[in-house]
């Protein structure tokens, strides 16, 4: 394995598994619960970085046929529900069966019908319906029950899906232009960055006009500011920001794109979806943020269309989120 993915697998997984043991002493969590819990979530960690690593890819693609892979995704994706669920009493077959059909529908919807159109196909429909219908549906939250009160283990398959669809898409489909990769580069950031700013004013406008947002600061020790900005901005990246930006603009801009032939109209229609999808934000009919929303896609598929990179749409994406909660939260 390349020495940057064992490095990088290291070094965000010795830190978690410090962070879960803390968490775990400070919350009295006993280690019959605490060790699979935090296992499992290494495991779907780990699973989750692979498909971030292009030459990682390449050597599975090499070394396994297109089922055999879909196979092992499917596999890596169901695995870290058995770890925690089996020794903490909350397995349940059904929610087992739930999780393995849609990781197979995902992945193997490529391989028994492989994707020979650079466009918008059918395939395409049903891999990436099955991850918004779950998502949206709050699927995660039925599947994998927590056994401690207040401990919510949902988040195990947002991570998950992430690296399922990645895998799918990417390995599977063969989809071209996504630029998904945990590196970054200056020009992502500068395109990123750029994107943000020019969001600022129609987006703050927009907020305040429709009663959306109101200015009122995050409280916290000076000293404690940075840290404060640093964890929201990390925990928004790989958490949200990077696993709408792959399924909005890496796969549906990019797909709108090829199938029209026209760059901008897919910049537009995909905006337009990803305001309606967050139409159930604080109730549904949320209109007021969903067209907020839209104009966040928008600059977001600005920065995408530019750098041809979902770390330059992901990068405007966590910076314009990371602003709203730390001043305008509520």
């Amino acid at each position: 394995m390349p020495r940057a993915f064992l490095c990088t697998l290291l070094g965000v997984n010795a830190p978690l598994a410090v962070a879960g043991a803390v968490y775990a002493a400070r919350q009295n969590i006993a280690a019959p619960l605490a060790v699979p819990i935090v296992a499992a979530f290494l495991l779907q960690v780990s699973f989750y970085l692979v498909p971030g690593f292009p030459e990682v890819r390449r050597r599975l693609e090499h070394h396994f046929s297109p089922a055999r892979l879909a196979l092992l995704a499917v596999a890596a994706a169901v695995a870290p529900y058995l770890v925690y669920s089996l020794p903490t009493g909350v397995f349940h077959f059904r929610a087992l069966l739930e999780l393995a059909a849609v990781c197979s529908l995902v992945t193997f919807v490529f391989v028994l019908c492989p994707v020979s159109n650079p466009g918008l196909a059918w395939q395409d429909a049903v891999a990436g319906g099955t991850v918004a219908l779950v998502t949206l549906a709050r699927g995660w939250r039925r599947i994998y029950l927590s056994p401690i009160q207040g401990v919510h283990l949902e988040v195990m398959g947002q991570i998950m899906i992430l690296g399922l669809g990645a895998i799918a898409f990417l390995s599977l489909r063969r989809l071209e232009d996504t630029g998904f990769q945990w590196r970054t580069s200056r020009a992502e950031w500068k395109t990123g960055m750029r994107q943000f700013v020019l969001f600022l004013p129609v987006g703050l406008a927009a907020a305040y006009l429709t009663g959306v947002a109101r200015f009122h600061p995050v409280k916290a020790d000076p000293w404690m500011y940075p840290v404060l900005v640093a964890g929201t901005f990390l925990g928004f990246y790989f958490k949200t920001a990077l696993f709408e930006e792959f399924f909005f603009r890496g796969l549906l801009q990019n797909l709108t794109a090829a199938s029209l032939g026209r760059p901008l109209a897919a910049q537009v229609i995909t905006s337009i979806v990803f305001g309606l999808c967050h139409l159930s934000f604080r109730g549904f009919p949320n209109w007021r943020f969903a067209l907020v929303a839209t104009l966040i896609g928008w600059f977001c598929g600005q920065a995408y269309r530019e750098r041809r990179s979902v770390v330059a749409s992901t990068i405007a994406h966590t910076l314009i989120i990371t602003s709203w909660r730390l001043l305008f939260p509520g």
